[in-house]
């Protein structure tokens, strides 16, 4: 109510101030209207006292008097004029009730409709105006009528209908003030309705005829202007705008929303160095701003985009710290826990964990913080310790990434059963879900760690049947070859190789489906396909893997007597086998076998000592033994 009573009030002195009484002129003069030319003269030259007297002598002394509704109106004008707008009031509202046939019965609606407006009684001035505007469209001031009602709507909060008036005083008025204000205030709508490029278009044209209206509407359509490019996310154009009300305008209450407002577009556009100058004189300035905790918000933030977690919490603090209840509380504490977090300071973050979750209101922050508390613990390896808090926020807008970890979490912790209920809730409720892919893999270990491998199976196969391609894909189509080939269904594991081959060029388990597939057909005896699929495995830079692939190489040549390609292979095969493994030792046997061979005895037996010194496999070793002691001259 305070704050229409101002506006109303601020209503009646632009009326009083801009509009000019219609000038009354008697028509002839008679013995009863000499009274009056005392009160004309007076009221033109200004000296209201004396008009005021004689306007009101003559309506006592003549009620009946043809001319008495323009006295009456000549006295409302007078009173206004004294600023005694209840007197005003009973004196326009007698001639707009009982004056039926006064001739200016528009201007007196209009000017009773301005002191209902300037003592707060809006609805009564909205009806007046309304009145005045149905009664008489012709009416001279009607642009400016429509312009009184969009202000009484605004302040009603009838934001519809205010924009309906704004729009009829341009298209009404010939009066470049009142279309500019008019446009001032549809931009003010627009803003309202988060119609932010109707707002551009409405304060940029305010602003550009700033000349023309008065300061104080140039000066809010350029703090409105930066706010609607703000709102658009357009920090480089909202800042330049502030930049010029803060130079213009360095003593206006406003300039300390506008100088936070250039150290947040800052920050936005990447200026960090700029934005952390303007809050630090931001705060040094303007104390008592009740802007003062979101520049230590915003400063808290940017030391912890920046790595600085102790001068975060420096700047943080204060803001859960104050006296006052603070809207930013919630925001601020999960940005302090967050900096505890990268600290290492578990213990600081749990207090700040538990200082949110006391706190009356922020039910999202205390939800995130839930989240977030949850995700640390799990990374943590506490995994059981993480379940309660995910359990926490099932019935929150994370639920379906809570499901999901709840069920990895209980995977992780070998209870298969517990982790495929989560995770079927979670593929029933959420079948586009981004994580059904991984879900649907853990579900099919569950199933493959319990032994059910007809179920695994088919789970494996729910995920290489879906159109996109992705690693869990291809995981699955290795464990379901694995299964395949335990169950000897070679022929459904090498076509799951092939898919391999086909979907994944270049990913690691390429090159060792290309192995298992070259040791397919080897086994068959398919010798050119086996070494095609080898010769894949060599291109690849998995060592233990290369190094079996030539081995495999070199048996093959071996078999078709390409004795010196299969030393070459088996070489190869030697320099990326690990010493330790029986890769290694089998390759020095068959490079003895070769050697022995091609008559070359003395290098025959350096091979199969090597396979000594490094084999601990006692069947390797007595093999070996033998083939030495039959590895001399005939």
């Amino acid at each position: 109510m305070k704050k229409k009573t101002i506006l109303y009030g601020i209503v009646g002195l632009l009326v009083f101030g801009i509009l000019a009484p219609p000038k009354m002129y008697s028509k002839g003069i008679t013995e009863e209207e000499k009274l009056l030319r005392v009160g004309i003269g007076a009221y033109h030259d200004g000296f209201y006292d004396i008009s005021e007297k004689q306007f009101s002598q003559f309506i006592r002394d003549y009620p009946n008097h043809k001319k008495v509704w323009d006295v009456s109106y000549l006295l409302g004008k007078t009173l206004m004029n004294k600023r005694k707008l209840r007197e005003a009031r009973l004196v326009f509202s007698r001639i707009v009730h009982e004056g039926k046939n006064f001739e200016q019965m528009d201007y007196a609606l209009f000017w009773l409709a301005t002191i209902e407006m300037s003592l707060g009684n809006g609805e009564q001035a909205r009806r007046l105006l309304h009145l005045a505007i149905k009664e008489f469209p012709r009416f001279d001031w009607i642009d400016y009528s429509y312009y009184l009602l969009g202000l009484l709507e605004l302040g009603s909060s009838r934001f519809a209908e205010a924009e309906s008036s704004f729009r009829k005083v341009s298209l009404l008025s010939k009066n470049d003030q009142f279309i500019r204000r008019s446009v001032f205030w549809l931009g003010v709508l627009s803003l309202k309705k988060k119609e932010y490029e109707a707002a551009l278009s409405c304060f940029r044209g305010v602003w550009g005829g700033a000349e023309t209206i008065p300061k104080e509407y140039a000066k809010q359509a350029l703090f409105w202007l930066g706010e609607s490019y703000l709102k658009l996310g357009r920090f480089e154009e909202a800042r330049q705008h502030y930049r010029t009300f803060y130079e213009r305008f360095k003593d206006d209450p406003l300039v300390s929303a506008v100088s936070w407002r250039l150290g947040f577009c800052n920050y936005r556009l990447g200026n960090i160095k700029e934005s952390i100058e303007i809050f630090q004189s931001f705060r040094k300035e303007f104390k008592d701003s009740p802007l003062m905790s979101h520049a230590h918000y915003l400063l808290g933030e940017i030391e912890l985009i920046r790595g600085d977690y102790s001068s975060s919490v420096k700047e943080l603090n204060p803001i859960l710290d104050g006296p006052k209840a603070n809207r930013l509380a919630g925001i601020t504490a999960l940005a302090l826990f967050w900096d505890y977090i990268h600290l290492g300071d578990r213990e600081g973050a749990n207090r700040v964990f538990q200082r949110l979750q006391k706190l009356g209101s922020y039910e999202e922050e205390k939800i995130f913080i839930q989240w977030l508390n949850a995700q640390v613990i799990f990374s943590e390896g506490r995994i059981t310790d993480s379940l309660p808090y995910y359990f926490t926020v099932l019935d929150t807008k994370f639920r379906e990434k809570a499901l999901f970890q709840i069920g990895k979490g209980y995977f992780l912790e070998n209870k298969f059963r517990e982790a495929m209920t989560n995770l079927d809730i979670l593929l029933l409720e959420f079948p586009n879900s981004s994580f059904s892919d991984e879900s649907l893999f853990m579900k099919a270990e569950c199933l493959l760690r319990l032994g059910n491998l007809e179920q695994a199976l088919e789970s494996y196969d729910l995920i290489a049947k879906r159109s996109r391609t992705s690693h869990w894909q291809l995981f699955a189509l290795m464990q379901a070859s694995q299964i395949y080939h335990f169950r000897d269904e070679h022929e459904r594991a090498e076509t799951a190789l092939q898919r391999v081959i086909r979907d994944f060029p270049g990913h690691p388990l390429f090159y060792y489906a290309a192995f298992q597939l070259g040791n397919a057909h080897f086994r068959r005896r398919n010798l050119v396909e086996a070494i095609s699929f080898y010769s894949m495995v060599l291109k690849g830079n998995g060592l233990e893997l290369l190094g079996q692939a030539a081995f495999a190489l070199g048996e093959i040549f071996y078999q078709q007597g390409k004795y010196e390609k299969a030393l070459v292979s088996f070489e190869n095969a030697a320099r990326y086998l690990k010493e330790t493994s029986i890769w290694f030792s089998l390759t020095y046997m068959e490079i003895g076998n070769l050697q022995k061979k091609r008559g070359r005895y003395e290098e025959a037996k350096k091979s199969y000592k090597i396979v000594l010194d490094q084999t601990e496999d006692d069947e390797i070793r007595e093999a070996v033994k033998e083939l030495l002691s039959h590895t001399r001259p005939n």
